[in-house]
């Protein structure tokens, strides 16, 4: 899962991929059976998946049958809005958890309370919490397929050869820094320089470092920003400290939002805050021994609740068709496939207490479940698109070390704040 800002909706070229076949656009259904469309914007080892699901639906419902379009990459919510604003929506679509509002909001998604009210269905089994995030003004109009949190990623190996114990839940943020200095090797030699961890200094990774603290991103009406307060400034601080006070850290730049989980499969740093997202890459580095545990805190335990929901265009031309779809998808089969197959988190407590928990695999899978309990959703207004890159701005000149932490800290929150509120 990519926690990105909203960009500007742009054209853009994508791939069809339908379950029959490759083509360069939708395709009319067969004969006699209604088609439905498929929006998924995965790696090709989720999209053998849900081609495999979407044959089994296909097969329990055969008058039904479902095109997969696949957007991977970067782009795929801009093409998604591009769609919907071309009045070609999907009819069964999955958006990332900050998309989800402003969707909502432009009336683009479908009211989902006829849909998950089927008792067979089950609402009750997702977490209440997850339930609660993908309402809008008190209407349900989206679910989560998978769920997500922070944790912090750690090398077995390189903690071994520290001679340092490994993270667990006692660990604060004196520890995570007295870790990291012992696990920095500042070697002239580039093969053997080894950092103590590396930070994602952009957008929702701060977060969880500014709820540790006792901060805020924004105060309840969601009119003011709190970034300039002492809890967020202690939590911007220390991590500006991990890369120039203490070099622990290398620089990175959010251009490059893959460079730092690639340092860490390299082995070239010790510990990196991530989700289950990318468990996948690191298991396609054979050599790499790791396991994870929670962020350390600071007043509190504290991590970011990601969703990628799945929801259902509200200009749908076959709305029950796709309410079958929905429901098919996000069935504990489904979910099961997600996690023991795919490493996603289940958003269904049974699955998520039973073959997610009960699978045999190398890392603490609790950490993730458990974190659950103490995760927090982003801020997640209708204009936080418009107003976000305010923030971004000022980190970035933050990690560069060309603002201090206190005045571009002011200068967002004072930014944000005069833009929300001019359009209330």
């Amino acid at each position: 899962m990519k926690l990105r800002l909203i960009a500007p909706v742009i054209a853009l070229l994508g791939a069809v991929l339908s379950l029959t076949g490759c083509g360069g656009g939708r395709q009319p259904g067969q004969a006699g059976k209604v088609k439905v469309t498929l929006f998924t914007w995965t790696r090709n080892t989720e999209l053998a998946a849900n081609q495999k699901l979407c044959q089994e639906f296909m097969s329990q419902n055969p008058g039904i049958e479902v095109e997969i379009i696949n957007e991977p990459g970067d782009r795929a919510m801009d093409k998604l809005q591009t769609m919907i604003a071309a009045g070609n929506p999907p009819d069964v679509m999955s958006i990332h958890g900050a998309f989800f509002m402003p969707l909502a909001a432009k009336g683009a998604l479908l009211d989902l309370e006829p849909i998950v009210s089927d008792p067979a269905f089950d609402l009750k089994d997702f977490y209440p919490g997850l339930v609660e995030q993908c309402r809008y003004q008190g209407t349900l109009f989206s679910l989560p397929r998978y769920t997500s949190v922070y944790v912090l990623f750690y090398n077995k190996d390189l903690f071994d050869a520290a001679g340092l114990k490994y993270p667990d839940d006692t660990w604060t943020w004196d520890d995570y820094l007295a870790a990291a200095k012992k696990l920095t090797t500042n070697s002239p030699n580039p093969n053997k320089r080894r950092m103590g961890c590396v930070i994602d200094f952009w957008g929702a990774r701060i977060y969880p470092w500014v709820w540790a603290a006792g901060g805020e991103i924004l105060d309840q009406s969601g009119t003011r920003c709190l970034l300039d307060q002492p809890g967020a400034q202690d939590a911007l601080q220390f991590l500006v400290d991990l890369r120039h006070r203490w070099k622990v850290c290398p620089p990175t730049t959010q251009a490059d939002k893959r460079q730092n989980i690639a340092m860490f499969t390299n082995g070239k740093v010790a510990m990196f805050q991530t989700g289950a997202w990318d468990i996948q890459a690191m298991q396609e580095a054979k050599t790499l021994r790791w396991n994870i545990a929670p962020l350390p805190k600071k007043k509190q335990h504290a991590t970011l609740l990601g969703m990628e929901n799945y929801a259902i265009a509200a200009a749908s031309k076959h709305p029950k068709e796709a309410g079958e779809l929905f429901k098919f998808l996000l069935g504990p089969k489904a979910q099961e496939v997600m996690g023991t197959e795919l490493e996603k988190q289940p958003s269904r407590q049974s699955v998520a207490n039973g073959p997610y928990l009960g699978q045999k695999v190398s890392y603490d899978r609790k950490v993730f479940v458990d974190a659950l309990g103490y995760a927090r959703v982003a801020p997640n207004i209708p204009d936080w698109d418009r107003v976000s890159h305010f923030i971004q701005e000022q980190l970035d000149l933050m990690w560069i070390g060309k603002v201090s932490v206190p005045d571009g800290a002011r200068k967002a929150a004072e930014q944000v704040t005069q833009a929300l509120q001019e359009t209330k």
